[in-house]
């Protein structure tokens, strides 16, 4: 592995083109290559583990569809299904919603955002959501928006996955799904996507041993979803320094309504917007062994009666482990 040195300021803002690199390989998981261990001891104290910390987080519905059996707990073996003699693999287990449609593991970096390093292993999931023919604007039989009551922010759908290396790192990300309802538009719904990312690195046996150094999380429209069209998105620019708020605030298509809020974000912030609508990605950078968070969040539009978004996510982290000689991360 690379020697790792502190990270310093640089420009944060940054586009998701850059120099080609090697095709990554992508295994879709399934019953051939996975070991399902959700009824298993390990599995059930995976899982409601982690049911309380993201209740803790705000996510009470994901909680509440892990404790009623509607998450899958896997053991994935990365050593089998992307071998590489070069490479630090092991068993990982991952958590998924069990409406989950396809849960694929990539090796090596997916773009330039990514890096260089060829051991990296990105998650990649695809889901569509509850209801996505839901028209969540009624009109009348001639087209016409109805009169209806004032426009209001609703919730419609939030998840959660996770992934844990061994004992000596995890990363859990989740997210949200907002409409404006009632926006009184004849042409156009409104909605966004607040992503969320939590990440720790470190070895219970040997404390100090192992850091984090990277973490990342991002989502762009899926195969299926109908064309979005970009509103706003949040942050807008990266930074650098100690900890400090980071407001994920977004417009939802008709001022004054907001929907986000701020998060507490330590070292340093990437953040990546792309062409596509509605395609985004944040990015912790630094060396640590404590927790780090990353939120961010994308507002769209979506022709009226065209349904709802569905998205395909992404995440991934790199880890380093701690020289006390030197004092360098390799």
């Amino acid at each position: 592995m690379a020697l790792v040195m502190p990270s310093s300021a640089q420009a944060l803002q940054m586009s998701a083109h850059g120099a080609s690199i090697q095709s990554p390989i992508r295994v879709v998981i399934d019953a051939s290559n996975s070991k399902d261990i959700t009824n298993l001891a390990s599995g059930r104290k995976a899982l409601d583990s982690y049911a309380q910390r993201v209740a803790g987080r705000g996510f009470g519905e994901a909680a509440s569809q892990m404790r009623a059996g509607q998450y899958r707990v896997l053991s994935v073996d990365t050593r089998k299904i992307l071998p590489n003699p070069k490479c630090r693999r092991g068993t990982e287990t991952v958590i998924f919603p069990k409406e989950t449609t396809q849960v694929r593991y990539v090796s090596g970096p997916r773009s330039a955002e990514d890096g260089t390093d060829p051991c990296l292993i990105t998650v990649e999931w695809d889901d569509a959501g509850p209801d996505q023919k839901a028209q969540d604007d009624p009109q009348s039989a001639d087209g016409a928006v109805a009169a209806l009551a004032e426009p209001y922010i609703e919730m419609y759908h939030s998840y959660c996955a996770a992934r844990k290396y061994e004992t000596t790192w995890w990363q859990e990300p989740c997210y949200k799904r907002f409409v404006l309802k009632n926006d009184g538009n004849s042409s156009w719904n409104y909605y966004s996507f607040e992503a969320w990312n939590v990440c720790r690195s470190d070895d219970p046996d040997v404390p100090g041993t192992h850091y984090l150094i990277s973490c990342g999380r991002g989502q762009e429209a899926g195969a299926d979803s109908p064309p979005l069209y970009s509103v706003d998105y949040a942050p807008q620019q990266g930074s650098y320094g100690n900890c400090r708020p980071v407001s994920v605030n977004v417009e939802l298509g008709l001022s004054p309504w907001t929907v986000g809020g701020s998060y507490t974000h330590c070292d340093e912030l990437r953040v990546y917007d792309y062409p596509e609508a509605g395609k985004m990605s944040t990015y912790f950078k630094g060396q640590t062994d404590q927790q780090r968070v990353t939120r961010h969040q994308v507002s769209v539009r979506v022709g009226q009666n065209n349904g709802r978004p569905t998205w395909s996510n992404w995440f991934n982290g790199e880890t380093c482990a701690f020289a006390w000689e030197d004092g360098w991360c390799y």
